[in-house]
């Protein structure tokens, strides 16, 4: 075992890595806020009876399992052991936040619509690959206790909002109906396989068209699978979609031509792709997808759950989004990186370095640092002794904008040299006028 790498798809997250990651998060959770949505946070392990109640698909093999502990103390915590009576694995690590969810929203009595936002990490055993990891966060957004539509079109707006605020304009947005889905396999009497061809059609992005065609083949046949890949690959504009499955799933359609309608209504556009089916086996309803670049793969995706909270205690309708975070700030980063050109990224929070020019002024350096910390700007002093020099070097390695000397002349007139570490220029004023400038 290495002591110097972390478990394949696991990471280290440095400062650097870490200020844009907490910049991330709280943008995101402003945009939540603003539309009424409240925290909630679950516990990372679950009983692996409550994450396969509805994983579907391939998800359920992605599972990380908690083996049991085998110490002294086993014998005496057999209600807490990781392992029920028949020798199997009992609790497994969150492969998403909205099976933990559903197990709170149905036992627990919020006033409804419950609308509750998580920005957590999650696991699955999954191969790693660019933007996927075995350990991510997901910003989720749910409605618990609501039927209507509108749910539907405030989940878009709200996913919507939160990557426009990134820069990302124009997102595609892709929405389906798992009931379009099911009545159109139901109509070649194919009901129950309709979760093994869901599942292949969900990797179409990945594997490709002919891959699926083959897949689905060895489920239903080569005349079925012509069928069902004729209906969902229908192209054209949403109404000619909607209108070549009208009469199978009237329902469907009329849900999704009402979305359409509210989203119009607030300004932004979606696109129907009858292809699009989500891989979790809990969805209900509609179903929605959002993607930001064709190499990035798919940003954002949910839909609706309706009959998971009654798996676990009293049911309820429920809808929910959730935001890849390593797929968006992998094109954060890159999309940075191209704009910054040599100019390196943040590294610390630190605004300004206040330096002695020699260790007797130090105190006048801590009092002046002090006051720039109460006016609210991020201030670091030396703590190692060293000459002002080497203050300066370990300033610039953190890439701090701004410098400030102090020394002899300016603990006299109770001033400070403050330096603007990009540009040069030096100006020898009040703390509080340096106050100014700091705060831009």
């Amino acid at each position: 075992m290495s002591s110097k790498s972390t478990p394949k798809g696991m990471r280290d997250f440095l400062p650097e890595d870490m200020i844009l990651r907490n910049e991330v998060f709280a943008k995101i959770e402003a945009v939540y806020r603003k539309y009424g949505y409240r925290p909630l946070e679950t516990p990372v392990m679950e009983y692996l009876e409550t994450l396969r109640a509805k994983a579907g698909g391939d998800i359920e093999g992605e599972i990380f399992e908690i083996a049991s502990g085998s110490g002294k103390k086993q014998n005496t915590e057999k209600s807490e052991n990781s392992k029920n009576e028949s020798g199997k694995n009992e609790y497994g690590l969150r492969f998403d936040l909205t099976v933990p969810l559903a197990r709170v929203a149905s036992n627990t009595a919020e006033p409804k619509p419950f609308k509750r936002y998580s920005i957590s990490n999650v696991w699955r055993k999954e191969e790693p690959q660019r933007g996927r990891f075995r350990e991510f966060w997901q910003a989720d957004i749910d409605i618990v206790g609501s039927k209507s539509m509108r749910a539907e079109a405030e989940i878009l707006s709200v996913a919507r909002e939160a990557l426009v605020g990134f820069g990302f304009e124009n997102p595609r947005i892709l929405i389906n109906n798992r009931k379009i889905m099911d009545a159109i396999v139901d109509d070649l009497d194919m009901g129950d396989n309709v979760d093994d061809i869901l599942r292949v059609l969900d990797k179409t992005d990945k594997i490709g068209e002919a891959a699926v065609r083959t897949e689905l083949e060895g489920i239903i046949g080569k005349k079925a699978t012509k069928t069902v890949l004729e209906l969902v690959k229908i192209g054209g504009e949403n109404e000619d979609k909607l209108r070549a499955v009208e009469e199978i799933c009237p329902e469907g359609v009329a849900e999704l031509r009402e979305i359409i309608s509210l989203c119009n209504s607030a300004g932004f556009e979606v696109e129907v792709d009858l292809v699009m089916v989500r891989g979790l086996g809990y969805y209900t309803g509609p179903v929605f997808e959002i993607k930001l670049s064709d190499g990035i793969g798919t940003i954002a995706g949910g839909g609706r759950y309706d009959k998971l909270l009654g798996l676990y205690g009293q049911p309820d309708c429920a809808i929910g989004i959730s935001i890849g975070i390593e797929r968006l700030i992998t094109l954060i980063k890159e999309r940075n990186e191209k704009e910054r050109g040599n100019q390196q990224p943040a590294k610390t929070y630190t605004q300004v370095f206040v330096g002695c020019v020699k260790p007797e002024f130090y105190g006048y350096a801590a009092k002046i640092a002090g006051e720039f910390r109460a006016a609210g700007v991020a201030t670091e002093t030396d703590l190692n002794e060293r000459n002002l020099r080497k203050q300066m070097d370990y300033a610039n390695s953190l890439v701090i904008p701004f410098f400030a000397v102090v020394g002899e002349r300016e603990e006299k007139e109770k001033k400070v040299t403050l330096k603007d570490m990009k540009s040069g220029k030096e100006e020898f004023i009040s703390p509080k006028d340096a106050i100014k400038i700091l705060l831009g």
